[in-house]
């Protein structure tokens, strides 16, 4: 997330506020995310390769 907030903050030139809290009761301790087995497996290509692209975009 905090990437996220960093490329938003920079691709809409707004320094906005960010309020970091605990995790929630469920939440997982780390996050993965990643498109490599379905790239692989299905040959599967995103439309935008790049978090600055998606927010740009959006």
């Amino acid at each position: 997330m905090r990437e996220v907030v960093e490329v938003a903050r920079r691709v809409t030139g707004c320094d906005f506020p960010v309020v970091e809290g605990d995790r929630r009761p469920g939440d997982p301790a780390v996050l993965v995310a990643s498109s490599r087995r379905i790239r692989e497996e299905l040959g599967w290509r995103p439309r935008c390769g790049d978090l600055e692209t998606i927010v740009r975009t959006a």
